[in-house]
Formats: structure tokens, sequence, C-alpha cells
């Protein structure tokens, strides 16, 4: 098979989407914040929270949010190229963590919602799921590298 960085940064970024959403929305199910990066997707792309209307809101800032993961994942792809896959995993901590101080950095410049006085739990909810993506960014590059190598 063809290296295509593109590809597996894009399916790399979408696994780590999904996974992020299924923690962010099992935080929200436990009552331990009331937001998720799904919901920053939909207020970032179209400043309003679709998830609270329901299923078909709920798979709209799934889908937003799965988008935008693609986006950076292939983003994070080819960075690689630049430096090398050596420390993967700090790498993928990095990023994320990067992704999580400029998102809340700019939706705090552009007073977007959810983004002003941002309680303690939900800063850490946020952080803790920006990690995990990193880390499942990773973990699916090299994967998809050892399998189909795309890289």
């Amino acid at each position: 098979m063809k290296k295509d960085r593109f590809v597996a940064g894009g399916i790399a970024g979408f696994v780590a989407s999904v996974t992020c959403d299924l923690v962010g929305i099992t935080y929200k199910a436990l009552g331990w914040t009331d937001r998720a990066f799904n919901d920053y997707a939909t207020i970032v792309l179209t400043n309003q929270i679709y998830s609270k209307q329901g299923f078909l809101g709920l798979v709209l800032s799934i889908i937003s949010h799965g988008a935008v993961c693609m986006m950076l994942g292939v983003v994070f792809a080819y960075l690689l190229m630049f430096t090398s896959s050596n420390y993967l995993y700090l790498k993928g901590l990095g990023y994320s963590l990067a992704i999580w101080l400029l998102l809340n950095t700019f939706g705090t410049l552009l007073k977007l919602p959810l983004f002003i006085n941002m309680p303690l739990n939900v800063a850490y909810s946020t952080l803790s799921t920006a990690l995990i993506y990193g880390l499942m960014v990773s973990f699916t590059l090299k994967f998809i590298d050892k399998r189909m190598h795309l890289l």
C-alpha cells in the first residue's frame, strides 16, 4: 500500500475523536462536568450547543468534533515527518496539551460560550480528554504504521 500521511492522520484523528467523545459523554453522564469537547466543536463552528438538543444534536456535535479531530490528526502526522516518531507518546501528549491551551485561550479571548468562567472540574475534564486524544492519536498512528505502513 502506498504511504499516505494524510489518510493515516485522518484515521488517527477520527479514532482519537471517538475515544474522547466516549470519555467526555461518560464524564457528563456521571455528573463530573457539564460539557465535553464535542460541545466545544459546535460552539467553535456554529456558536451553538447542539448536544443539548436531543439525539440528533448529539450526533451533529460528534460529527463536528470528529471533523476537527481528523484535521488535527493530519497536522500531527505531518509534524512527525519533520521530527521523527521517537518519543511518539510524549509528542502526542505535548501536541494535545498545546491544542487544549490554544482552544481555551482563543475561546476566552473571543468570549465564546462555554469558555467564559470555566469551572475547575470542566478544566480538568477537558484537559484529561485532550491528553487522551494525544495518546490515542499517537497509538493509532503507531498501529497504522506497523500494519499498513502509511507513514
